[in-house]
């Protein structure tokens, strides 16, 4: 059992948590979606509960959802990054806000998605859209948010 005033993970856990990422990493680049998933989801279970007061657990249900995105998996997404958000400083990471706000928009919620877009965009700028359709920051020009 892991002691609440741990915030580090043991050495050996980690060790295979990070195995299992980097596996699911290489799946996700070689076009393999689902075995990505499968992957990071094999290192969820690891982690001990609370799962969310992990870090890994903010990246590894961020990567997940990043893949279901990528798989056309828009509400599978959305809840993933959604508990993504809940994990340790998920509420402040620019790459989880950023997938939050793309399947809110993605799923017709766009006036939903403006909260998390333009955070994003204020904690990184427009850099971080540069590799992704241009309509998010459209959104964010026609509310009259950013220039």
């Amino acid at each position: 059992m892991v002691d609440d005033a741990d915030d580090e993970l043991p050495d050996d856990l980690y060790e295979k948590v990070t195995e299992l990422s980097e596996q699911g990493n290489v799946l996700l680049e070689g076009g393999d979606p689902h075995g990505a998933i499968k992957a990071w989801r094999a290192a969820l279970e690891l982690l001990p509960e609370p799962q969310t007061k992990w870090e890994a657990a903010m990246w590894l249900y961020a990567s997940i959802g990043d893949a279901q995105r990528q798989a056309n998996e828009k509400a599978a997404a959305l809840q993933s990054f959604q508990t993504a958000l809940a994990c340790g400083d998920g509420y402040a990471n620019p790459f989880v806000l950023l997938g939050f706000g793309t399947c809110l928009y993605d799923l017709g919620r766009r006036d939903e998605s403006t909260d998390p877009l333009l955070r994003t965009y204020m904690l990184e700028g427009g850099e971080i859209f540069q590799d992704i359709d241009p309509v998010y920051l459209d959104h964010l020009r026609s509310k009259k948010l950013i220039d």
